[in-house]
C-alpha cells in the first residue's frame, strides 16, 4: 500500500510538472523552467512570451536542452560528413566531400578522390577538383594526375608538381617522367640539350614537324648522317667504297 501511494505521487508530481509547460515541444527542467526538447531548439513560451521550440531542420537532431535561448546551431546533422548549409535550412556534404547527405545509416558524403577538393555542399564527384592548375582527375576518378602534355606529380598546394613538357613534344595525361614526352615527328627523337628539344634521327636530316607529315627526310640508301643534321650531310659509309674497290682489284687479278 505505501508502495502504491509513492508511485501515485511521483506520477503525479511529473504530471504536474510536464502540465508546467504549455509550449508542447518543451519539458520542464531544473527548477521547473520549460527548456526544449530533444530536435527542437529556442525559447518556450513558458519562458519568453512570443518564444517557441522550433524543429530542428531535416537531417538533424539536437539533445533535450538545460538552457533557454538555444540557437539552430545545436542542431547538428546526423550523417557525421554533413553540416548545415549558410541558411541554416538542411544539411549538405561538408567541404572536400560530395552526395547527399543521409538522416540514418551510413554516410551518404564521400569523400573526394586523393589530393582533389571541393566546396561544402558539392554533390557530384565532378565538383572536386585538383588543386594543382596543371591537374586532373583520372579517368577512374580515383587522384590527380598530370594534364596531356605536362609530366611530373600533381601538388595540393603552391606551385605545381606538374611540369610541360619540351617545345614541339607532348604526352598523354597522367605522364610522371620527362621521358613519356615525345616527339610527334616519327623520324625524331629528343636530343640531351637543356632544355630538350626535337631532332632528327641518325641518317634523316631536316626539321621535325608537330604535325603532319615527318620533317625529318631518310638518307639516301648507304649514306649516314647524325642525328639533329638540319641540312643534307648524308654521306657514303666506308664500306660503300670498299665493296667496289674489291671488286675492281679481283677483277684485274682475273685479268692477269
Amino acid at each position: 500500500m505505501k508502495t502504491a501511494s509513492l508511485i501515485l505521487i511521483s506520477l503525479v508530481a511529473i504530471a504536474t510538472v510536464n502540465a508546467a509547460c504549455t509550449d508542447a515541444n518543451a519539458t520542464a527542467g531544473a527548477g521547473g523552467v520549460c527548456f526544449c526538447n530533444a530536435g527542437y531548439y529556442g525559447t518556450s513560451t513558458d519562458v519568453t512570451s512570443g518564444g517557441s521550440c522550433q524543429k530542428c531542420p531535416t537531417g538533424t537532431n539536437s539533445v533535450a536542452a538545460t538552457t533557454s535561448g538555444t540557437t539552430v546551431s545545436s542542431c547538428t546533422c546526423i550523417d557525421t560528413n554533413a553540416i548545415l548549409n549558410s541558411g541554416n535550412t538542411a544539411c549538405q556534404c561538408k567541404a572536400n566531400f560530395y552526395g547527399t547527405p543521409t538522416s540514418s545509416g551510413a554516410s551518404g558524403c564521400s569523400a573526394c578522390p586523393t589530393g582533389a577538393t571541393s566546396a561544402a555542399g558539392s554533390t557530384a564527384i565532378a565538383s572536386c577538383t585538383c588543386p594543382d592548375t596543371n591537374a586532373a582527375l583520372n579517368s577512374g576518378n580515383t587522384a590527380c594526375q598530370c594534364k596531356a602534355n605536362f609530366y611530373g606529380t600533381p601538388t595540393t598546394s603552391g606551385a605545381s608538381g606538374c611540369t610541360s613538357c619540351p617545345t614541339g613534344t607532348t604526352s598523354t595525361a597522367g605522364a610522371t617522367a620527362i621521358a613519356s614526352c615525345a616527339c610527334p615527328d616519327t623520324n625524331a627523337s629528343l636530343n640531351t640539350a637543356t632544355p630538350p628539344v626535337c631532332q632528327c634521327n641518325a641518317n634523316f636530316y631536316g626539321t621535325p614537324t608537330t604535325s603532319g607529315a615527318s620533317g625529318c627526310t631518310a638518307c639516301a640508301t648507304g649514306q649516314t648522317a647524325p642525328a639533329g643534321s638540319t641540312t643534307n650531310v648524308c654521306k657514303a659509309t666506308s664500306s660503300t667504297y670498299i665493296l667496289p674497290i674489291v671488286s675492281l682489284l679481283f677483277s684485274l687479278v682475273m685479268l692477269i
